[in-house]
Parts: structure tokens; C-alpha cells; sequence
């Protein structure tokens, strides 16, 4: 499960024969990749992590989901049942450091695939090319959302972003670019994954797969219009539809198959060798109650809402599978909150209207002058933009919160929108999620051995 440990030891294993030379000769057999299928293959290895669920970087797996979820105010950490879950996110700081270590190497894979597949024309070696460059835009994506303050239009090129690792180079050590650039060269790698026109389902990351990450991406840099324009053309055109009432559960609760309106998940293989793994943690969310004010947005007649039965049992503890995957409701929802930002209330509202209607039994279509006053006491208070929240933006929010409860979301919707801080009480001790803490910080050795390299603020010292 964990690349870094695995890694961490082959380099102590390394580092103890070469300081003593007790093995001081080189690997036998051992040729770089020539052929387009050899290529494909690394490409291969980093799918097959997804299909099997130990992939934390890229799509993510289960062990994502309940890292954010612990982190995020979805559950109630004033109530366990267990120790398995942190309670707010300084419990999982250090990991963090650790994991920011372990995307590059992935990184440095795509592009070693990138730099030997580019201009070949074979139909695997295009495939291949297309996956490349898209796992590692994806890659530049998670690590924003992590390592990175939320975009803050008119801030964004002074904002720090992240090294720009064009090529592999193992000498190389770029500094931090700005967020604006950042987020320039990870759209990029998008654009060039879907010039090569992916249709090989085999390597995951087929055009609308791609599209629907591209549209994530225009979404966190509040590129408003051109999202919507992309969720609108997915919405229409990528022959995915809307889960209705009947077969939501059915889908939400899949083990291992994406079933409706699923995009790409991860661990679609039920044969892999990390089920006794997940078999172990995939009740650890199930030893905290889902938190009060996410209830109540079930409302009276909560069963009627298919979302929260196949979510939720009688004492609020979660019953969801849980699992990463990106969804068409995903689109939908960004289409409503673009839509919102660019002035088009109704249009947002008719998207709201229709995921209700996929939802809710008997579910009523709201109108923009009946809508809920906004609550005082919410916890998001403020949108991405820094303006008090309307009703209309509150049942955004408010659909989205139920739409993908123990689905990883909610920790990026509070930072997207004000950073809110809160605190929790556990073993007698008071704990506050504090701005900061939103962004986690660079590895520290990256920081001490690369000249100029700048850490996050909340962690110099």
C-alpha cells in the first residue's frame, strides 16, 4: 500500500552496500525501454494501481477518502467510537510531507514516457502518450489542491505554486513556480492528452474522462465560463447520464464496479492484493456519526432523499462504500456554481432542479424567490470569491455536502470558499483547524538541500 515506505527502504538497503562496497557492481540485464509497448507499460503499472485501489495520487483510493473525510467538518469528531481516525488535520500533517515526496516519482515516469513516445505514431504509442500526459496533469492537480493556497483571482502570480518538472532530469531542482503558471502548465498537459484523441479504454483516461478533469482544474482557478462550457459539453455529449432514483444505491454502493453515472473509480479489480487491507479500514468511518448540520440538510422526510439510506444507518454512522471516484453529478454541480458566479441564476437552479429530480422522491422544483434564507451559523460563510453566500449558492453547497458525503469533497469545498476555522474536543484537549492548515506543507528535505525552495507559510520553523 505504501510506496514510501517501500521506497524508503530499498534506498536505506542501497545506501548500506554502497558506502561499504560490499556489492559494487551494476544490475545485470538491465536495458532501457525501447518499443512502444514497453513504454505502455510503465504507463500500465501506474493503471494497474488504480484498478486495484492503491493509488493515492491520482484518482485515489479509499485510504484518500478517509483521510479527508477525518480531516473535514462531515463528521462529528466530538463522538468516536475509534481510534483509527484523526480528528482534525494537524493529526495528519507529517503524513503529508510524506506524500508530497511520493508524487514526483510518478511525475518522473510520465515524463519519461512523454520524451521517448512524443512524435511516434503507432496507436500504442499514442495511447500511451495520452495517458502520460494526463496522469501527470492530474498528478499537478492533486498536488494545487494539497500543497497550494486556494486560487485568489488577482493574487494568483505571486501565489507560490509548484515546480515545473518539464523533463526527467535527475539533477534538477526547479524551484516553486507561481500558482498562475502552475496552473497554466497543468491545463496544458490536459490539451496535449486530448489532441491525441484517447479512445483506448485500457489506458483509463479516454476524452471525456479527460474533459471531466480538465473542467476540475478550470473549476479550482475559477475560470467560471470556460467551465461551464466544458461541463456543458460533457453533460450533453459524453453519453453519460444522470443516476436516477432507482438505481442511485445500487451505483453509490458498488464493491467494485462502475456502474451509471460513474466516470473512473478506483479498485475495479476485486481480486486485488490490497482487499485484506481495505477489508480492515473500510469500517473506520463507521466509528464516527456524520456530523448534525449535514443531517438536518436531509430535512423532515429524510428517507425520501434515496442519498441519505444508502449513505447513512439509524445512529448517523456511514454505510457508504467507500471509494474515490469522479462522477457526472461532479459536472453537474460545477455547472451549477459556474453558472451562479457568471450571473445565470436560473440556469444554476435548473441544474439543481435536475439533480433533485434524480434524488428525491416526489421532489418539488424550488424557485429562485422560495429558497431558504441563508443559515447564520453555516459553517462556509463566505464563497471562492470572498462574498457573503446567497440562498441560491447555500443549496449549491448544501446539495453538493449530501452528493458526495464520504466521498473525499468536502475538505476542498472548505477551502475553496473562506477556509473556515473550527475546533473539536478529543481526549480533553480543544483542536482548531486553523487557516493554514488548509495547505500542507513541502517536504522538508526538499526545503533544506534546494537553495531558494519556500515552504508553506504556518510550517518554517
Amino acid at each position: 500500500m505504501r510506496r514510501t515506505t517501500i521506497t524508503a527502504a530499498a534506498i536505506i538497503a542501497l545506501t548500506l552496500c554502497s558506502c561499504n562496497n560490499f556489492l559494487n557492481v551494476q544490475p545485470q540485464g538491465y536495458v532501457l525501454p525501447s518499443s512502444d509497448e514497453e513504454f505502455a507499460s510503465i504507463m500500465h503499472s501506474i493503471l494497474r494501481d488504480i484498478e486495484g485501489g492503491g493509488d493515492e495520487f491520482i484518482v485515489g483510493n479509499m485510504e484518500t477518502v478517509i483521510r479527508l473525510e477525518s480531516c473535514s467538518d462531515n463528521l462529528d469528531a466530538n463522538v468516536s467510537l475509534g481510534k483509527n481516525l484523526p480528528s482534525y488535520a494537524g493529526e495528519v500533517i507529517n503524513t503529508m510531507q510524506l506524500r508530497y515526496r511520493s508524487f514526483w516519482p510518478l511525475v518522473k515516469d510520465c515524463n519519461i514516457v512523454i520524451e521517448n513516445l512524443e512524435g511516434r505514431d503507432g496507436a500504442t504509442a499514442r495511447a500511451a502518450l495520452a495517458s502520460a500526459y494526463a496522469v501527470k496533469g492530474i498528478l499537478y492537480y492533486n498536488l494545487m489542491r494539497d500543497y497550494c493556497e486556494p486560487w485568489d483571482e488577482g493574487r494568483q502570480n505571486s501565489q507560490l505554486g509548484l515546480p515545473i518538472v518539464e523533463r526527467f532530469d535527475i539533477d534538477a531542482r526547479p524551484l516553486r513556480s507561481s500558482l498562475a503558471e502552475t496552473a497554466e502548465y497543468m491545463l496544458s498537459l490536459m490539451d496535449r492528452a486530448l489532441a491525441l484523441e484517447p479512445r483506448d479504454e485500457l489506458f483509463l483516461f479516454t476524452e471525456w474522462v479527460v474533459k471531466a478533469y480538465k473542467a476540475k482544474m478550470l473549476f479550482w482557478t475559477e475560470d467560471w465560463a470556460a467551465c461551464s462550457v466544458l461541463c456543458s459539453d460533457i453533460l450533453g455529449n459524453s453519453g453519460f447520464g444522470l443516476t436516477d432514483t432507482e438505481g442511485y444505491a445500487r451505483m453509490i454502493n458498488s464493491e467494485n464496479e462502475p456502474l451509471g453515472e460513474v466516470m473512473i473509480r478506483s479498485h475495479v479489480n476485486n481480486s486485488s492484493e490490497l482487499d485484506w487491507y481495505f477489508s480492515a479500514i473500510r469500517k473506520y468511518l463507521s466509528t464516527r456519526p456524520a456530523a448534525a448540520s449535514l443531517v438536518r440538510l436531509y430535512g423532515d422526510e429524510p428517507e425520501k432523499d434515496v442519498r441519505y439510506p444508502a449513505s447513512l444507518d439509524s445512529r448517523r454512522m456511514n454505510t457508504k462504500t467507500v471509494e474515490a471516484k469522479l462522477r457526472l453529478s461532479e459536472i453537474l454541480l460545477m455547472h451549477a456554481e459556474c453558472e451562479y458566479h457568471l450571473g445565470h441564476h436560473q440556469s444554476a437552479l435548473d441544474d439543481i432542479n435536475l439533480l433533485r429530480a434524480n434524488r428525491i422522491y416526489g421532489a418539488a422544483e424550488l424557485n429562485l424567490n422560495e429558497l431558504e434564507p441563508v443559515r447564520e451559523n453555516d459553517r462556509i460563510r463566505e464563497d471562492a470569491l470572498g462574498n457573503s453566500i446567497s440562498p441560491l449558492l447555500q443549496l449549491i453547497f448544501d446539495e453538493r455536502r449530501k452528493e458526495f458525503f464520504a466521498e473525499g469533497d468536502r475538505w476542498y469545498e472548505l477551502k475553496r470558499n473562506g477556509r473556515p476555522e473550527w475546533w473539536v474536543i478529543s481526549n480533553g484537549f480543544k483542536y482548531t483547524t486553523r487557516q493554514y492548515l488548509y495547505t500542507a506543507p513541502i517536504y522538508r528535505s526538499d526545503i533544506e538541500n534546494v537553495p531558494g525552495m519556500i515552504q508553506n507559510e504556518g510550517y518554517e520553523k
